[in-house]
């Protein structure tokens, strides 16, 4: 048996220690070897993980370098970062942690030789494969669903239309021949390496666990690479809410959640039955949601909430858009006066860019400062997106999607559009 943690499991960002309950005590203490961790939002998963690691190396004596973690995200993977840096110091840089697109590049460029990609390949973002997609099928606007079709075939097999299956064969006939793969092909690639007898036991055994975050978002080629890499071992963390999968678009799978007890030999998940961000009428209302749904595990635990409400929730009508913005505006202003918070402190929540647009007029016309939330994308930054438009143009001087590319991040919007409309 382990030595159990005190309850106080980890400072928060503002210092205090967070309180452990015992279903989230009873998975970052487990015993070494495969576990699955059920919860929804607000519940603790990302703490868990975080939690759990530092458990393996404290409590277990696990090597942080022979740990890798999983996150969904560039932004998860920061967080997780974060956390692990102020639990662990110095320890932490030595995890393997990240995207699995990332650690799936990395394994590639070592080894993707093993199942025919050239050393060198480059990686096609999501802008140049629609400029692919344009440069095949002629000037007409393409969108990013045509893409999801792709991945939705590659990944769970579902059928392409026949002008898709041509456009499809085109689109990836064209990437090879310009020694490129698309973030797909770096999951399907590198699960082809790891189900090689012989390179993927080499790979397997540089690690002793693997943890996974946000398992439900998971499809089946990721979960390959999961399983690939631990399938000796059978020692992963994983950690995913059954009842909310929002990357089904993209070839997610929930059903993943049963192959994973299957394929470890887990005997039934942990589930953290508290939600910590919610208050009871809006975890209520958002229950009766999910409840419709078909349940993956029968013996569902019923989650609870532990905050209670300030404020009612409400759902107001109005038979007019400028209706409802009036209404906007005055319950704003409402609730500047009554409680006195700082304009900075209201976020407004809206459904297209176009609404945004009109929101932002009617606020400063009624008084209210505002200003519309942007990407905060590293690659958004002008300076940055240049910088990058321009190396790709110059170790790649051939292509002329790259130098296409170059030319919108260069020129005004309205100007590259006349000369790309001209151009077609």
């Amino acid at each position: 048996m382990t030595t159990p943690l005190t309850r106080a499991i980890g400072p928060t960002a503002d210092g205090p220690p967070l309180v452990a309950s015992p279903s989230q005590r009873a998975a970052i203490e487990a015993d070494a070897g495969a576990l699955l961790v059920l919860a929804g939002p607000g519940a603790g998963k990302t703490h868990c993980l975080t939690e759990r690691i530092h458990f393996l190396i404290e409590h277990l004596h696990f090597d942080p370098a022979r740990i890798c973690a999983f996150t969904f995200t560039n932004k998860a993977a920061g967080e997780i970062a974060h956390r692990l840096e102020r639990r662990l110091g110095d320890s932490a840089a030595k995890i393997k942690r990240g995207t699995i697109h990332a650690f799936c590049a990395e394994l590639l460029r070592e080894l993707g030789a093993h199942v025919l990609l050239e050393p060198g390949f480059g990686i096609a973002d999501e802008e140049y494969q629609l400029n692919t997609l344009r440069r095949i099928e002629g000037p007409r606007r393409w969108h990013r669903n045509t893409l999801t079709r792709f991945s939705a075939h590659r990944f769970r097999g579902d059928p392409l239309l026949h002008d898709d299956a041509i456009l499809f064969e085109q689109y990836e006939r064209f990437l090879t021949k310009r020694r490129l793969v698309d973030f797909d092909t770096l999951v399907i690639k590198a699960a082809e390496l790891l189900d090689r007898q012989g390179d993927a036991s080499a790979v397997r055994s540089r690690w002793d666990v693997v943890l996974v975050d946000e398992f439900q978002d998971l499809n089946p080629v990721q979960y390959r690479v999961v399983h690939g890499l631990a399938r000796d071992h059978k020692h992963v963390f994983a950690v995913g809410d059954d009842e909310q999968s929002i990357y089904s678009w993209a070839g997610a799978e929930p059903a993943l959640f049963k192959t994973f007890l299957n394929d470890f030999k887990v005997v039934a998940p942990i589930h953290l039955e508290k939600n910590h961000r919610c208050p009871h009428d809006v975890f209520a209302l958002a229950r009766t949601l999910v409840t419709v749904n078909e349940p993956i595990f029968a013996n569902r635990v019923a989650p609870e909430t532990v905050r209670e409400p300030v404020f009612p929730v409400d759902t107001p009508g109005f038979e007019t858009d400028d209706d409802e913005m009036s209404w906007l505006i005055d319950d704003i202003v409402r609730d500047r006066t009554a409680y006195g918070h700082d304009w900075g402190d209201v976020a407004v929540l809206y459904r297209t860019h176009e609404i945004g647009n009109g929101l932002e007029g009617a606020f400063l016309n009624a008084g209210i400062p505002c200003r519309l939330a942007h990407g905060r994308s590293l690659a958004e930054d002008p300076v940055v997106a240049y910088v990058l438009a321009a190396l790709r143009v110059i170790t790649n001087p051939a292509d002329d999607l790259f130098r296409t590319a170059f030319f919108g991040v260069v020129l005004p919007r309205p100007l590259f559009d006349e000369a790309r409309a001209k151009a077609d």
